[in-house]
């Protein structure tokens, strides 16, 4: 029988596998995912040693990856009194690092994306008319309105911060704002 202690730890690296997946499928490098994992799920706020220790990574691997997380917002420095080490907290709150990620890459692509069809939808316009010149004009467009489309949906999902669930009835109960955990 595992005692207590092993059975958490366990469940940690676990948990850290399966969010590092998720993590890495979304383009993040698969240590990010596993470091704001462990902290996410921490009772406390860890030291950088710690979060390695629990891991099995380089102290280097550690440091680059809270710098990295720092940077994107979703984990932040907790200076105890008296102590000389810093020590690391994941944010909880789902929305901030929805909206961060968001902001910062994918309504940055999308903007990318709608400008080059702009200026692909313009250029065809100006072809010479011709059948594969209309089907093409055609064709940008109707991918220019998905655009944009999608971009609104997006900036009210981020705006609004609600997702409806309501067709799914009990089956989904997801609290996605913070729930502080307590000082320890």
């Amino acid at each position: 029988m595992s005692k207590p202690h092993d059975m958490v730890r366990e469940a940690e690296l676990l948990a850290a596998e399966a969010i590092g997946d998720v993590i890495e499928h979304w383009g993040f490098r698969r240590v990010l995912g596993r470091v704001w994992t462990v902290l996410f799920i921490a009772a406390q706020a860890l030291p950088a040693a710690e979060i390695g220790e629990r891991l099995q990574i380089s102290a280097g691997a550690v440091s680059m990856s809270l710098n990295e997380l720092l940077r994107w917002g979703v984990v932040r420095r907790v200076w105890r009194p008296g102590e000389r080490r810093e020590y690391y907290e994941a944010e909880t709150d789902f929305w901030k690092m929805i909206s961060r990620v968001f902001d910062e890459r994918e309504r940055q692509l999308s903007h990318s994306v709608r400008e080059r069809l702009e200026k692909a939808e313009e250029l065809l316009r100006r072809a010479p008319d011709s059948p594969e010149a209309r089907v093409s004009l055609d064709r940008v467009s109707r991918l220019l309105a998905f655009v944009k489309l999608a971009q609104s949906a997006l900036d009210g999902f981020i705006k609004s911060r609600t997702l409806d669930f309501s067709r799914f009835g009990d089956l989904v109960r997801f609290p996605l704002r913070a729930v502080r955990r307590p000082r320890v």
